[in-house]
């Protein structure tokens, strides 16, 4: 089992807990987006989001961290010979879709100092059109990719963005 992460990243953070919780064995291997590694046409073949953690068994890939950690926990139970997996409580359930529904993205982004994450930006739409000459075969995924890049950066520059974002942890209303 594999495991693509970046140390940084929350959602790379929640599975590593569960895999060192279960005391799965996997192997790790760090993806930094901030060098554009994650857009790497190997990794980019095997998650066109680019977005991490990814995590494979075999030819099974999982992009979704909620999904990644209940396969962990199935692997678990049935490593553990415990063979009757359980659902959690429905309140854990709906914490961990509320956590993952979440996109630390604008929240994050809008606490970097602004030249610092324009230069980071920039960067990143470089290297997407870069790789986009260089495979093009996965051009039109690239595409994507650069049209997210140029959406976020418009929705930075919304207040009401920010504001929903700071806003959707609020576990009761």
């Amino acid at each position: 089992m594999q495991l693509y992460h970046h140390p940084y990243s929350l959602d790379s953070q929640k599975v590593r807990l569960a895999l060192e919780e279960r005391v799965v064995d996997y192997t790790s291997y760090h993806v930094n987006p901030l060098t554009g590694k994650n857009m790497d046409s190997s990794f980019f073949r095997m998650n066109p989001s680019a977005k991490l953690p990814v995590f494979q068994n075999g030819e099974h890939i999982i992009f979704n961290t909620a999904e990644i950690i209940q396969y962990i926990e199935r692997i678990a139970v049935v490593s553990s010979g415990g063979g009757k997996i359980t659902v959690s409580s429905g309140e854990v359930v709906e914490w961990m879709n509320k956590i993952q529904e979440w996109n630390p993205k604008f929240f994050t982004l809008s606490h970097i100092p602004e030249k610092y994450r324009l230069f980071i930006s920039k960067f990143m739409r470089r290297v997407v059109i870069a790789r986009m000459s260089e495979f093009p075969d996965l051009a039109s995924a690239y595409h994507r990719k650069l049209r997210d890049e140029y959406e976020t950066e418009d929705k930075l520059k919304n207040p009401e963005v920010l504001r929903r974002s700071k806003k959707h942890l609020c576990w009761r209303d």
